[in-house]
């Protein structure tokens, strides 16, 4: 039977994904309706006899500018995306490491690309636990290990995954060249890189989906297992 830290895991990184989801939504309503006129003190209950209250004039604000600025960088630039992709490779790495059914579901189903994916889930989820600049900028320390690795151990010098859900999912029918496709060049990783500029945000969010459509098909897999 799945174990407690299993299924707590991946509810984890599907909450992480639906954060996403849900809050990327919010901005865009943000942007196109004032609700500014609608806020007030908001109470938070923080314990059974306290509440926190956010206060309403600042959440005006907020909303007031986003609204009348959409074009411009806001309370929701990179943040959301950020703290939802360091959470689901955060997950993700940590049950490839943890968890031995769901790394061999992942070298079953990636089969030729599992090095490849596991490799990129490591490189993101290090620099995105230690970002400290609004830009989001490379550290040497969230890779130089990983760099030694790769160049030393393993003689290569990129690492690639190129993906498509075709090859590899036959539990729907998935566009021939629906897929993500990121590279990693290891020999030319530099100190205060952007991250994105190694890859697009858009490749981010593929990476963000296809984690979340393995720990799907890997839940179905664990409650075959339950009912048997």
């Amino acid at each position: 039977m799945a174990s407690n830290k299993i299924l707590q895991n991946l509810e984890l990184l599907q909450w992480f994904y639906r954060f996403l989801y849900l809050w990327k939504f919010l901005e865009d309503v943000i942007k196109k309706k004032d609700i500014s006129g609608t806020v007030v003190d908001l109470p938070i209950s923080t314990s059974d006899k306290k509440k926190f209250v956010l206060k309403g004039n600042v959440i005006k604000k907020l909303l007031s500018d986003i609204y009348a600025h959409p074009d411009k960088k806001n309370i929701f630039w990179y943040m959301v995306e950020i703290n939802s992709f360091r959470g689901i490779f955060s997950v993700t790495r940590e049950m490839i490491d943890t968890q031995w059914d769901f790394q061999i579901f992942l070298q079953r189903k990636l089969q030729d690309n599992y090095f490849a994916f596991e490799q990129v889930i490591r490189f993101f989820r290090n620099v995105l636990n230690h970002i400290e600049t609004a830009d989001i900028k490379l550290k040497i320390t969230d890779f130089i290990k990983q760099k030694d690795y790769i160049l030393k151990g393993e003689k290569l010098k990129k690492i690639r995954f190129n993906f498509k859900y075709a090859d590899y999912f036959t539990e729907r029918k998935w566009s021939k060249e629906y897929g993500l496709d990121i590279e990693i060049d290891f020999s030319k990783l530099k100190e205060w890189q952007k991250i994105f500029e190694i890859a697009s945000l858009h490749q981010m969010y593929l990476l963000s989906e296809l984690c979340f459509n393995l720990s799907e098909i890997f839940r179905g897999t664990l409650k075959k297992k339950i009912t048997k």
